[in-house]
């Protein structure tokens, strides 16, 4: 057997390095194949969240990965969660933030803040963890022109949410956040996770198993 061909499906441009870092530090024999649908994001932004066409869509994507021989599937947009978690398929097909979350139950944290670029994001990351992970306060920020901000402003941006945070955990809701993960881990005196290599350790995990 070759290398797992791994699909990546973005909703944003601004998911691919992130997603690219996540497995080159997590899962490097991996091949990487990148499926986008610039305007997912922008589409859900201006709906207020997940709608059904936009499901549809994202199923679509989804299914031409499948069908052109992806040994897995990676959503890099977690907006888009609830489309993996309802897809059944014959190989693996992740949400961005499966693994991330998982970790978050791992911390043992009793305050989590999760810092998104956008406010759609932000209610159903907060939504989606809280369930994932049942008594634990979970509180949501905008980080406010994160959303195409370049890479020193991005820094910037989400290391000064980060430094005000007064949770004892600090969790970057989108892949587009995860370059500042190092810049707010510096700027907190609390963990900051974000999810692409984890997400990436994931998927190597299920496609070694027998």
């Amino acid at each position: 057997m070759g290398a797992p061909k791994v699909a990546l499906v973005h909703a944003t441009a601004a998911s691919m390095r992130p997603a690219h870092l996540g497995f080159a530090a997590a899962f490097p024999e991996a091949v990487l194949w990148n499926l986008l649908d610039d305007r997912l994001v922008v589409e859900a932004d201006e709906a207020g969240g997940l709608t059904e066409p936009l499901a549809a869509r994202m199923r679509r994507l989804i299914g031409h990965a499948i069908g052109g021989g992806a040994d897995a599937v990676l959503l890099t947009c977690s907006m888009y969660g609830p489309v993996a978690a309802a897809t059944e398929a014959a190989v693996p097909v992740l949400p961005s933030d499966l693994a991330l979350f998982e970790a978050v139950r791992d911390s043992g944290a009793q305050r989590v803040e999760v810092l998104c670029p956008l406010a759609p994001a932000v209610a159903d990351t907060v939504a989606r963890l809280g369930e994932a992970v049942p008594g634990v306060r979970i509180e949501g920020t905008r980080v406010e022109g994160a959303s195409g901000a370049g890479e020193h402003e991005l820094n910037a941006l989400v290391a000064a949410a980060a430094g005000r945070s007064e949770a004892d955990l600090v969790v970057l809701g989108q892949f587009s956040l995860a370059p500042a993960q190092e810049a707010a881990q510096a700027a907190s005196a609390v963990p900051v996770l974000s999810a692409p290599r984890l997400a990436a350790d994931r998927l190597r995990s299920l496609l070694a198993a027998p």
